[in-house]
């Protein structure tokens, strides 16, 4: 499995989240990495894990792959304070036209 930075997104709650390329198995999927001066993280798409039959934390090159991927990215303090915000308010919809069902007069409820 070998990683590529795609892109960093931006600063969130103190840490940098960056988007990755992962080749895994000749098939190339996204992930995130998200690190800070006291966290790391990373996720993959679930076919990865499925075909692990496992978590990526559990699977035994995890270890070596993010060590790759902190090698090529940007050191946290070097990077942490030019970075934007991420403005998530973007990916959810401002205004919910969700309907449950159909309304009902409360004197149609009997007690």
């Amino acid at each position: 499995m070998k990683a590529d930075i795609i892109d960093y997104l931006g600063k969130y709650e103190d840490g940098v989240l960056v988007l990755l390329s992962i080749n895994y198995n000749d098939n190339f999927t996204e992930g995130t990495f998200y690190y800070s001066d006291k966290i790391l993280s990373l996720t993959v798409d679930m076919s990865i894990e499925s075909d692990l039959g496992m978590p990526i934390e559990f699977w035994e090159g995890y270890r070596d792959l993010l060590e790759s991927i902190l090698k090529r990215v940007v050191p946290y303090n070097e990077i942490i304070n030019r970075l934007d915000e991420i403005d998530f308010s973007n990916y959810f919809n401002k205004k919910d036209d969700t309907t449950f069902g159909e309304e009902i007069d409360d004197s149609d409820i009997n007690i």
